[in-house]
């Protein structure tokens, strides 16, 4: 079990931007999802960031995106993996 790796999620500081700044350089992550307000944390931290959820006012249409379901489930696997990319050529 020593090679066992443990994805963290950490929740409950959405509402607070500064606390959630905070927890992302304590934990250390690679890829922050969140709403627009995400994005200026991701951008200082130099994380990937895939917009998800509520308050998306930075993209048109967003708000209407399906992220339950089968198809909803696939676009949201989608958005996740090509945020990685997109921060990469950034």
């Amino acid at each position: 079990m020593d090679d066992y790796v443990c994805a963290g999620v950490h929740n409950g500081a959405g509402f607070r931007p500064r606390g959630l700044h905070k927890s992302v350089e304590r934990v250390g992550v690679d890829l922050l999802m969140g709403g627009s307000h995400g994005k200026c944390i991701a951008d200082d931290a130099g994380l990937a960031f895939a917009r998800v959820g509520f308050q998306v006012y930075d993209r048109v249409g967003y708000q209407r995106r399906a992220i339950i379901g089968y198809g909803g489930g696939i676009d949201l696997v989608d958005r996740i993996i090509n945020a990685i990319p997109d921060h990469a050529d950034a």
